[in-house]
């Protein structure tokens, strides 16, 4: 029988639309899941998505939506990102699932109970809205949350139940210490043990009037699960627990969980002092991985340096954005992302180096030996040197540092190209062929090889190079030196060089997309007002329009419009707009910019402009010229556009301000 490996990845918060961190937090756990795939281990693969909480509920009351109608929506976000960037999870499990989720976080409460180690008691605390949690002041930097510099932090007081983290936080200590429960990096385990000494019990819950919206405390309605019980026990609850026995025996422990340095207090002293309480063993290992860092400063809406995984998935394709990924991350720090550095290792270690090995190799083959394998050079220095590598690789992936083992991995095929340059088989060819067919052996070998390493982190690129060598799904068993008496498949060149990165365009204040108008409403308050639902691709939003005198609710509902969706949230006669949409005023009619070829979500532009990030007030909107001639939107004498069309203004005179 196969070997179980049970992986898990932080569940999100699905508040808003996925980051660069979550695309980030997935690839490192999918190429390790699928590096164990290739060892030959029974893998279950398990994500999914924290739908509890303030946050969420407010975040949806806000939107006007239902909050299932507003969860469903952001978690098919997260499944679109794992899909489009190939993630092999084979769960998603939702905190909000009656059926899978809430028994095993209910019997984890219980168990708590009965070793009395849950106990209430009225509390005063600082209180953080972002993280959900409540913090020390030792833990704040000038009053303020480190992870959401830009929120208040609140002052609560209420009564809540609470756990005994203090009565567990020596034997979990000890557990560390003797890497019982490995904690990878070290220095993330020097982190916890300092914590460890000073950690004291932890509230568990919340009154229902504070908190609305989560899975009930057992025999107390009127408090909700704190997150800790409700999210964290998604580890165990997506194996079975507390609804199937035997599906739990067969994969629990977990082998790692795979978080964020940001929730490393959670995972690795509340989550094993729960365990150990509940007398359930503990997972086997804990991989803390840094941030992924913009121009040296972690991204967020408030500094506007937040890069789309989407955008950039679409822009440089997915196996180059995971090679990317992957390889900026260093074991123990944090990471930058950089386009500038990403074209640079494309087209550098890529293109220059891996694929141009391949292609050479394989094309070679083909011209010179009708794509036939016969015989394999016996270089017992190259094979050497390549299997040594080859064993550093898969030390690498074991711990968990995906940059060396794609170094080592650029190495091989460096090592390749060396080999085949200095070897020269197309001048061999003409007086020793059948030593050139086994040089021409000896190198497809390697391409081979190098198909299977890489493919934890470009499964697309692996899988097409297996394809050119007439092979598919290679296992990590398969990296050897006889293939031979075989014929390959067609060879092509496997990446592309990376265009230069343009540089940087002047910045326009305003991001502009296109949306899809889904409903229109009467503003119950104002007479010349509508209230909009619109389609923006990766989310919904409502605005509210002071266009009721110049269009019906019939013209309005699915027009597609022009929309600012970077403008800050402002209240309207008491209903609050998330943007705004444009329109051209000539003084005696308004008329809306439309697209029509567009999608929802599309980004609208002036040629030459880069959109910005970051939110802005009506007063700035205020400031901005644009100019309506011809039944276009100029700037500055450039056109407003996306890129299937032009913007065009519906009703407005040559001369009109758009607003």
């Amino acid at each position: 029988m196969k070997k179980k490996f049970y992986i898990t990845a932080a569940i999100p918060y699905t508040n808003s639309a996925p980051h660069l961190g979550h695309a980030l937090e997935i690839i490192q756990a999918d190429a390790f899941a699928r590096f164990n795939r290739l060892l030959g281990k029974d893998v279950r693969f398990q994500t999914g998505a924290d739908e509890h909480g303030l946050k969420n509920w407010e975040t949806a009351r806000k939107q006007g939506k239902d909050i299932m109608e507003f969860l469903d929506a952001n978690a098919a976000l997260f499944r679109k990102l794992y899909r489009e960037l190939n993630v092999s999870n084979d769960d998603f499990i939702r905190t909000t699932d009656r059926k899978s989720h809430y028994p095993g976080a209910i019997k984890l409460w219980e168990e708590l109970v009965k070793s009395d180690d849950i106990y209430k008691k009225k509390y005063s605390g600082l209180y953080c809205t972002g993280c959900e949690a409540f913090k020390a002041e030792r833990e704040l930097e000038s009053g303020k949350c480190p992870n959401h510099p830009t929120r208040e932090v609140q002052l609560v007081e209420e009564e809540n139940y609470f756990f005994r983290l203090s009565r567990y936080r020596e034997e979990v200590a000890r557990l560390i210490e003797s890497y019982e429960y490995r904690i990878v990096p070290e220095v993330r385990k020097n982190e916890i043990l300092s914590f460890l000494r000073i950690a004291n019990d932890i509230s568990f819950s919340r009154p229902r009037t504070s908190l609305p919206w989560g899975i009930p405390v057992p025999n107390d309605e009127s408090h909700i699960m704190y997150v800790w019980c409700d999210a964290l026990s998604n580890y165990i609850t997506a194996v079975g627990y507390g609804r199937d026995e035997k599906e739990f025996k067969k994969f629990w422990p977990a082998d790692v969980h795979v978080i964020g340095k940001d929730i490393l207090r959670f995972h690795a002293a509340f989550w094993p002092a729960m365990l150990i309480s509940a007398k359930i063993t503990l997972p086997k290992q804990l991989f803390v991985h840094g941030f992924i860092l913009s121009k040296g400063t972690k991204m967020g809406k408030s500094t506007g340096n937040i890069i789309e995984p989407f955008e950039q998935m679409k822009k440089y394709g997915v196996d180059l954005f995971r090679f990317y990924i992957l390889g900026a991350m260093p074991l123990e720090s944090d990471g930058e992302y950089s386009e500038d550095l990403l074209k640079e290792r494309v087209n550098n270690e890529l293109v220059g180096n891996f694929g141009n090995f391949c292609y050479r190799v394989l094309n070679f083959i083909n011209k010179s030996f009708d794509g036939e394998i016969k015989g394999i050079d016996k270089n017992e220095k190259v094979i050497a040197e390549i299997n040594d590598k080859v064993e550093k690789v898969k030390q690498h992936y074991e711990g968990f540092n995906f940059s060396l083992a794609l170094s080592e991995i650029m190495a091989i095929s460096d090592l390749g190209n060396k080999y085949f340059q200095e070897s020269e088989p197309w001048f061999l060819i003409r007086k020793d062929r059948e030593k050139a067919r086994e040089i021409c052996g000896l190198c497809a070998n390697i391409v081979k090889n190098l198909s299977i390493l890489v493919q934890p982190a470009m499964p697309g690129i692996s899988s097409a190079l297996q394809g050119q060598l007439n092979l598919k799904n290679l296992k990590w068993k398969d990296i050897s030196f006889n293939l031979n008496n075989h014929k390959i498949g067609k060879d092509e060149i496997l990446i592309k060089k990376v265009e230069d990165v343009q540089e940087a365009k002047p910045e326009f204040p305003l991001s502009l997309k296109a949306a899809k108008i889904i409903d229109v409403r009467d503003h119950p308050n104002a007479d010349k007002l509508y209230i909009l639902d619109i389609d923006l691709g990766d989310e919904k939003r409502q605005l509210v329009a002071g266009i009721k005198g110049h269009y019906s609710a019939d013209e309005l509902k699915n027009k597609k419009i022009i929309v600012v969706s970077n403008l800050k949230p402002a209240k309207l006669r008491g209903v609050e707009s998330n943007g705004m949409l444009l329109a051209g005023d000539d003084g005696t009619g308004c008329g809306l910019l439309t697209v029509e070829k567009s999608e929802p979500g599309d980004k609208v532009y002036f040629e030459g402009f880069e959109n910005a990030a970051k939110q802005i007030t009506y007063e700035e909107f205020a400031k901005l010229s644009m100019i309506v001639k011809g039944s276009k939107v100029y700037f500055e004498n450039k056109e407003l556009k996306t890129d299937k069309e032009t913007v065009k203004v519906e009703k407005s005179k040559d001369g009109a301000r758009v607003r």
